[in-house]
């Protein structure tokens, strides 16, 4: 089985990381597991456009960063607005 309709919030990257891992673990108890073809990571916010890690699954699986995101048939997606960055 997969975990379908999760999502994430975290305050950080690194705490992103520690809370994928907390979820992980409580999904494998369950005998399921993240599609990682399927999850994916957006931030929102003023360091939008900065670098940063990209997350690692359990698996060893990295799951990438990307601009929009749909959840429960709407999209969530990060819009620069001029002169802000």
């Amino acid at each position: 089985m997969y975990a379908d309709d999760i999502l994430l919030l975290a305050p950080s990257v690194h705490a992103l990381q520690l809370l994928l891992r907390i979820c992980e673990d409580e999904l494998s108890r369950l005998d399921m597991r993240l599609k990682n073809k399927k999850s994916v990571c957006i931030r929102i916010g003023p360091r939008v456009k900065a670098d940063c890690c990209n997350l690692v699954t359990s698996d060893n699986c990295e799951l990438c960063w990307c601009n929009s995101l749909r959840y429960f048939a709407k999209f969530v997606v990060c819009v620069l607005s001029p002169g802000v960055f």
